[in-house]
């Protein structure tokens, strides 16, 4: 849920509709947390996060927390077309230097840290009459005699912050509200029509309702209390029942060997409902255009196989990508291309987009194929091909099978996927299945093995993103 439409276009419901004549609202746990503040005078706003040492991160590569890197560069790879539903896709060039001595390799993933629009926080310390407090240190603890032996405060929310720090960087407004916290908020709302709303969503007997507002119309906390004026919910309230802001993850998008102490990512963003990492990336690109100064939290990730090392630079690669998800395997050819131990090997590129315009680094990609870094280069476009030309990749390697699976059945050969992680990455699966249960007169059972097989081996490797 992007943050502008929560501001610009305040949602319109009736309430009634969604309210059941009879339920039985679930099960309302006591509150486990409370808010203390401090004696200081207020402060002035904090700008960016102190994100402390005791604070744990996802997948963060020992020794290493989130730190604070320029933005050098940024850059228009794709323009946003409405027609086609193509999304507009920018590169971000970043300063490593303050990530002292950070090596990496192709394939490797950043974690961006994203903080909530600046106007949404504003306008929930307005709504929780928090607004002069909002930049006095508090913390949060165990409410005295706590019963619940499990109960803890959370592990992403500091010792002592602000409440405008603690609703900018930690808590997610935008996450999708379960049931007891949709329970907690009707027990914050002294309208009566208001409160049995909110039972009726938190209710076994409002499945359909929950379903149907909240997870596929997408309504949130901002939204709620849009729709539910008399609700009034407490920070400790929040801190207990909203979701951690979590890091997004980005794949690098070029080698080691192009620079020294820089690096790339690549994102997209939709023209409506965008999501609160790309949003921010998108202040921080306006920030750059103007010449001011933008900076990104971020960390290095975790090292996975989804790599490409010297260790593969001999073999041979199959390169599947939908979208943006290219952005790994143009780290991956830059590598091949700029290394000093030229491959030998095959490497085959198969790349879904909804329009040649679309395509990332067309020009850099042509030339890959035509200095053989590339030894076949395959492009389909879903919303623009004709007759029966290849919509999909899925279309592609079911058009190269035999040769394919020849490729890949070589001792040497690894294949990577990127994509969604669900459904594209799922289809993509089936199709190699149904190339090798052809081309090599498998059954089904067999053909299920052989890619069990080949994911064993490290011959099939996935990165799947977000």
């Amino acid at each position: 849920m992007g943050d502008t439409d929560q501001l610009d276009n305040p949602i319109v419901l009736d309430i009634a509709a969604y309210t059941l004549t009879e339920y039985v609202a679930a099960k309302t746990l006591e509150s486990n947390l409370e808010v203390v503040f401090t004696d200081a005078k207020q402060s002035k706003p904090c700008a960016q996060p102190d994100y402390d040492e005791k604070l744990k991160f996802p997948f963060v590569r020992d020794n290493y927390k989130p730190t604070a890197v320029h933005i050098i560069d940024a850059q228009e790879l794709v323009s946003a077309d409405a027609a086609t539903e193509t999304k507009r896709v920018v590169e971000l060039t970043l300063d490593l230097t303050p990530l002292a001595e950070l090596n990496y390799d192709p394939g490797d993933t950043l974690a961006v840290l994203p903080c909530n629009n600046s106007n949404v926080v504003a306008k929930l310390l307005q709504r929780l009459n928090l607004t002069e407090q909002a930049d006095i240190t508090c913390y949060v603890r165990l409410v005295p005699n706590c019963t619940k032996k499990t109960a803890k405060v959370p592990v992403y929310v500091p010792t002592s912050a602000t409440p405008r720090e603690i609703f900018t960087f930690y808590l997610n407004l935008h996450g999708v509200p379960q049931k007891q916290f949709l329970s907690a908020l009707a027990n914050c709302t002294s309208d009566v029509k208001e409160r049995a709303f909110l039972n009726s969503l938190s209710a076994k007997q409002g499945v359909a309702h929950y379903q149907s507002l909240i997870l596929e119309r997408g309504l949130c906390l901002m939204q709620l209390l849009d729709i539910c004026g008399s609700c009034m919910p407490t920070l400790a309230l929040l801190v207990e029942h909203l979701p951690r802001l979590l890091p997004r993850p980005y794949s690098i998008a070029n080698s080691p060997l192009e620079y020294t102490k820089q690096l790339r990512i690549i994102y997209s963003i939709l023209d409506k409902k965008p999501g609160v990492t790309t949003s921010m990336l998108d202040v921080k690109l306006s920030l750059v255009k103007e010449q001011q100064v933008a900076n990104l939290f971020v960390y290095p990730r975790t090292q996975n196989s989804f790599r490409f090392t010297a260790a593969e630079l001999p073999g041979n690669q199959i390169l599947i990508a939908v979208g943006t998800a290219l952005a790994p395997f143009l780290g991956f050819l830059a590598h091949k291309e700029l290394s000093e131990s030229k491959s030998t090997g095959q490497t085959w590129l198969y790349v879904g987009a909804k329009t040649p315009q679309a395509v990332l680094k067309q020009q850099q990609l042509s030339h890959w194929e035509a200095t053989s870094v590339l030894q076949r280069l395959r492009v389909c476009y879903s919303r623009t091909s004709t007759g029966d030309e290849p919509k999909y990749v899925q279309d592609l390697l079911e058009k190269d099978a035999a040769e394919l699976v020849d490729l890949l059945q070589q001792p040497s050969t690894v294949m990577y996927i990127c994509a969604d992680g669900a459904k594209i990455s799922k289809s993509i699966e089936e199709t190699v299945r149904g190339c090798l249960q052809r081309v090599l007169q498998l059954d089904e059972r067999a053909a299920l093995e052989k890619i069990k097989e080949l994911r064993s081996l490290g011959k099939y490797r996935e990165d799947i993103w977000l």
